[in-house]
């Protein structure tokens, strides 16, 4: 059966659902998981009997048979087994290619600073504003102020 018409008797019986019940579902959560489509499927046979709607009965027949055709095509692997199987393909692929040759980087060229002096406060991280020019040891109880701003 196609993911489609799954969906749509879903739908269809959404919407039985919603206008006879007042329950609202998730249609494609209830195409995609058949735990949550046999469990509405009770829910809506649960209703059929005690409101007396055979065509709710009905709709979770049809549903029924869909997921249970479903579940026995494709047998179910928990997601957390196949992202583990996954991850072991991954890493064997990755140990079987050869590693890359190591190429020796060249040292960076010096910065050039255009005339300027690259300090800073150690505590700060603040450019210093002397450039170059003998700095008086600074006062560590002094105010201090950006560039010498004041």
């Amino acid at each position: 059966m196609l993911v489609s018409e799954k969906l749509a008797m879903a739908a269809h019986l959404h919407v039985l659902l919603r206008r006879k019940t007042g329950r609202v579902t998730d249609t494609e959560w209830m195409a995609a998981n058949a735990e949550y489509a046999m469990e509405i499927v009770r829910f809506a046979r649960a209703k059929a009997q005690e409101d007396g709607h055979p065509d709710l009965a009905e709709w979770a027949d049809k549903l029924e048979r869909a997921t249970v055709e479903s579940a026995a095509k494709a047998p179910a692997k928990p997601l957390a087994q196949t992202a583990m199987q996954l991850l072991r393909d991954r890493q064997a692929a990755t140990a079987a290619a050869a590693p890359a040759p190591l190429v020796e980087q060249p040292a960076p060229a010096p910065e050039h600073t255009g005339g300027f002096l690259n300090s800073v406060f150690g505590e700060s991280g603040f450019a210093d504003s002397t450039l170059g020019r003998d700095a008086k040891p600074r006062d560590p109880n002094a105010p201090r102020y950006v560039g010498g701003i004041r």
